[in-house]
Parts: structure tokens; C-alpha cells; sequence
């Protein structure tokens, strides 16, 4: 980051090309060659498609696990392994489509692409303060303790992440930029309340009768 801010010979150029890729235009300001900066490029672009490459099977076996435990919709379908394919095909193609919705939102409006995408930050950090918050409202009996228990030093540590997650919360939601305006609005807050109704919604009409959690036995 340093040496490409160095880089940069006009950073007001920069920001009024408002181009979809200002990394490319701040690599053709630093070596005035359409080649050279082509050749930068694909050397971001090569680790992001292997990244995206690992990110998707992830993805796919994540929710073929949730849908195996009855955690998310159609699981006799989603929750299934190809027996021609020896994987979890379906949940595969299941992200895989969502994947091309979410790109489509992108070619209709990126505010509410950046509001998807950056909601992931925020959704992960909740899904946190939901697992340690109740261990620690009880009283942190419920969890059979395992190799790495701190003890008393536990509900120091809990309480410290619950604060730093909430704090961080509110931090992610501020707007982008003073004033505000309906294209400029952070809308993270809105993605991540409508997910927690959608959530919960499926758990009472769903989960709460059907979900059991995963065993896990300590020996």
C-alpha cells in the first residue's frame, strides 16, 4: 500500500475517473504502460481466482453441512451427496447460483452490491457475539469444559470480546462519507437486521421442531 501511494502521480485524477478498478489506474500512472500495467494486474487477479476457487467449495460444503442437520431449506435435496459425483453437488450448484444473483445486483445498483458484500464483516462478528454471549449469561456451565479452558480468566475474556464485538457493530454501520444521501448510505445495517428476521423466521416455522444440533463428545 505504501509503495503504491507512492506510486501515484494524481491522486485527484484517481478519484474523479471513479473507475471499477482504481488499482489499474494507479498501476498505468506509476509505469505509463498499458502492457506493464496489464501484467500488474493479473498478478492481483491470479491469487483472487484461487482464492474464489477455495471461498466456493467452502462455501458449498458449509451449507451441505447446515442442510445435512436439517438447518436450511430443502435439506433432502441440499443436504445430499451426488452419487455420481462423490460430493456435495447440489449444495454446491445451490451457491453457485446465489452467487450469480448476488453478481446480477451488482448490474442493477453496486449500492446495494457493496451492502451485501459488506455485510459479510458485520454477519460474521454477530455470529460470534451469539455464541459467546450466552455461554457467558450462563454463567459458562453449559459447555463441557476442553483442553483450552482459561478458567476464571474466561468470563474476563468473553465479557472483553462481547464489548469489542458490539463496539465494532456500531463502528461498521456509520455512514461512509458526511452528508449523506440514499446512493452514499451504508446500508449494512439493513442487510444484516433483514437476514436476522429471514433467520428467525425459518427457525420458529422450521428449525425449533426439526434442527438437533451436532453431538460432539468429549473423550
Amino acid at each position: 500500500m505504501i509503495a503504491m501511494f507512492y506510486a501515484i502521480n494524481d491522486l485527484d485524477v484517481i478519484f474523479a475517473l471513479n473507475s471499477i478498478c482504481p488499482l489499474g489506474d494507479i498501476y498505468y500512472q506509476a509505469t505509463g504502460s498499458n502492457a506493464a500495467t496489464l501484467g500488474l494486474l493479473i498478478v492481483i487477479i491470479l491469487p483472487i481466482v484461487a482464492a474464489t476457487v477455495g471461498c466456493y467449495i467452502v462455501a458449498g460444503r458449509t451449507l451441505y453441512t447446515l442442510a445435512r442437520d436439517d438447518a436450511a431449506p430443502f435439506p433432502n435435496h441440499i443436504g445430499a451427496i451426488s452419487l455420481r459425483w462423490k460430493s456435495p453437488l447440489y449444495s454446491t450448484l445451490t451457491c453457485g447460483l446465489i452467487s450469480t444473483f448476488m453478481g446480477a445486483i451488482y448490474v442493477g445498483s453496486t449500492t446495494a452490491f457493496n451492502a451485501f458484500v459488506g455485510s459479510f464483516v458485520l454477519l460474521t462478528t454477530v455470529s460470534f457475539l451469539l455464541s459467546i454471549l450466552p455461554h457467558l449469561l450462563s454463567g459458562r456451565k453449559n459447555v463441557k469444559p476442553g483442553p483450552f479452558w482459561m478458567g476464571r480468566a474466561g468470563f474476563f475474556v468473553n465479557t472483553v470480546s462481547c464489548i469489542y464485538i458490539v463496539v465494532s457493530i456500531v463502528i461498521y454501520c456509520f455512514p461512509y462519507a458526511l452528508p449523506t444521501d440514499a446512493v452514499g448510505m451504508n446500508y449494512t445495517s439493513v442487510i444484516t437486521v433483514g437476514f436476522t428476521v429471514l433467520v428467525g423466521i425459518w427457525w420458529f416455522v422450521y428449525g425449533r421442531s426439526n434442527y438437533i444440533g451436532p453431538l460432539v463428545i468429549l473423550e
